[in-house]
């Protein structure tokens, strides 16, 4: 999917608060968000409301800051020290929004904020918050997202210059891009069909709010999911550089689908029920006509690429 280069002693973290930790207490949190849909049309945010999306009418990312982060910030007595546009962030994100398919014409804007925080016990954070809007000619949709370095005061400018260095050179495999698109487009017009088959069956009175919804649902769907598979490449592509750092590969149970880490190197790999496992080069080999190991039963995995 994407590649980004952190650093090899941040460890990947699979569960709990923090999505990488590292020597010295740093800490990098899960990322977080959150989307909002609206139009002018109030049938529209009425039919959107019915199917549990969130309505709102934009916010400037200045209001987002102001009444969330700092609210919150107050709180915990938390200091806000600096607070500075990211442009080269904004850039980045329309890059890869625009090599994303898209069902129907829309303007979008980026704009990708920092915030460096410090706590009463000397304890730092940077926020970089991830703001967009995308305008239609029936409303749109907008969010954020955003992402959190937490470090000791003393290692804290430092720390800021890897974490940043790593979200900016983040790299997208074209490959996977081209995937994505298609499977978009291929999602957009089976959509599409089906909602040109239902609007078959309603009254003419209703064809045209039911038309626009259906168009409206069907990009917002294609969009969105374009949009959270961007929030989560940062997630894998992580594990995809550990892995190639720390020379390790996936295997699959053909049986399970279960996936395993193991070491890189071999063209086969056997596992028992205990989940150890055997590496082998030789196409012949099987562990289960072994008079050494043969007390056990073991399965081929196969490698995922």
């Amino acid at each position: 999917m994407s590649r980004i280069p952190f650093p090899s002693n941040w460890k990947k973290e699979t569960g709990g608060d923090y999505m990488f930790t590292g020597p010295n207490g740093i800490k990098v949190h899960n990322e977080r968000g959150g989307s909002f849909m609206f139009s002018n049309d109030p049938q529209m945010n009425q039919m959107y409301q019915q199917s549990g999306m969130q309505v709102q009418f934009p916010k400037s990312i200045d209001q987002v800051i102001n009444e969330g982060f700092m609210e919150y910030a107050n709180k915990i007595n938390r200091k806000l020290v600096k607070k500075y546009p990211l442009p080269q962030f904004a850039a980045w994100d329309k890059q890869f929004d625009d090599k994303l398919y898209k069902s129907m014409p829309s303007q979008k804007t980026f704009t990708v904020y920092g915030l460096e925080w410090r706590d009463p016990d000397g304890k730092m954070f940077l926020t970089v918050v991830h703001h967009f809007v995308s305008y239609d000619q029936m409303g749109g949709y907008w969010g954020i997202s955003y992402s959190v370095l937490e470090t000791p005061g003393e290692i804290f400018e430092a720390t800021k210059k890897q974490f940043m260095n790593g979200l900016l050179n983040q790299q997208t495999n074209p490959q996977w891009v081209q995937a994505v698109n298609q499977q978009d487009q291929q999602k957009a017009i089976a959509s599409n069909a089906a909602h040109q088959g239902r609007m078959n069956d309603i009254s003419a009175f209703g064809a045209n709010n039911t038309a626009r919804y259906n168009a409206r649902m069907a990009a917002m769907d294609q969009n969105m999911e374009s949009w959270r598979a961007n929030q989560a490449a940062g997630d894998r592509n992580q594990e995809q550089f550990l892995d190639y750092v720390n020379e390790r590969t996936n295997v699959v149970d053909p049986n399970t689908g279960q996936v395993y880490k193991v070491d890189a190197g071999a063209d086969q790999y056997w596992m028992n029920n205990n989940g150890e496992y055997i590496k082998s080069d030789n196409s012949n080999y099987n562990p289960n006509q072994d008079d050494n190991i043969n007390n056990q039963t073991w399965t081929e995995y196969e490698e995922q690429n």
